[in-house]
């Protein structure tokens, strides 16, 4: 197996929490940690609402900012692909996400794969039990909200269960969801909030320098902001190309919806 084709299947699984909390999935093994990071959101089902470091030994990786606000050494989870660090199987590392909650994940690479011709990567295998809600409090904080929302006559039960929306099932793991939203993307009230991380993006040269000039969340509005003439609505664009007409960046692709040709401009500055 070249690098390129190889894939990493990892068991990811939230620590300190009984019974445990667990996703396998697949990813390619030349995709970076903030790559990784982004899989990891979706398929354990949180919202990227806070920040994040891997630890791989005593080496910590994360976002250029949070390197030079805490003066560590480390390296930027963006410029770093996974096989530059793991070679073997069975290697280990840590995940955290939230540093007030301080969720700690333990991701174990359990096997090193060839890339099936059929497969659209990343893809989600298995998992069990829902993910905590955002904010809970961290582990503590998570077993006091199960605690309240089990018991009728809880003195929280009432304010815990509207806060979480009405219900919440710590039982429950949605794959097919998980699957959708790599391919779709991820939605809130109906505006995209995280994009569809199996959707192909390919750009000549010069509209790859245009595109990564653009904030990633500014990214998301523009893929998720399309005119479908097919569907007659706005939809989502995957699977596009970008090339650049008269100083315009122009992507085509398909409405993730209907699967029709789909176009976006983004005006050059």
């Amino acid at each position: 197996m070249s690098e390129v084709d190889t894939i990493f299947q990892f068991k990811v699984t939230l620590k300190e929490i009984q019974p445990p909390i667990w996703r396998r999935f697949q990813v390619r093994s030349d995709i970076t940690f903030r790559d990784l990071h982004d899989t990891l959101q979706v398929v354990m089902g949180w919202w990227d609402y806070h920040l994040h470091l891997f630890q791989y030994g005593k080496l910590l990786l994360t976002d250029a900012d949070t390197l030079a606000e805490w003066g560590e050494e480390g390296l930027r989870d963006d410029t770093t692909p996974l096989n530059r660090l793991l070679t073997v199987e069975g290697a280990s590392f840590t995940y955290e996400y939230d540093f007030g909650d301080s969720w700690q994940h333990e991701l174990v690479l359990e096997v090193m794969l060839p890339e099936e011709e059929t497969a659209v990567y990343p893809r989600c295998l298995a998992g069990e039990r829902a993910c905590p809600p955002e904010d809970c409090g961290g582990v503590w904080g998570y077993e006091e909200f199960l605690e309240a929302i089990r018991d009728p006559q809880h003195k929280e039960h009432e304010t815990y269960l509207e806060w979480a929306g009405g219900a919440f099932d710590p039982e429950a793991f949605d794959l097919n969801k998980v699957t959708r939203q790599f391919r779709e993307g991820v939605y809130w009230q109906g505006e995209l909030v995280a994009p569809p991380l199996a959707s192909s993006q390919t750009f000549t040269p010069q509209a790859r320098w245009f595109w990564y000039s653009i904030p990633e969340e500014a990214q998301t509005r523009i893929i998720g902001t399309v005119w479908c003439s097919h569907c007659g609505q706005k939809t989502t664009i995957i699977n596009f190309k970008g090339n650049i007409q008269r100083g315009d960046l122009i992507l085509r692709g398909e409405c993730v919806r209907c699967g029709g040709a789909v176009t976006r401009l983004v005006e050059g500055g």
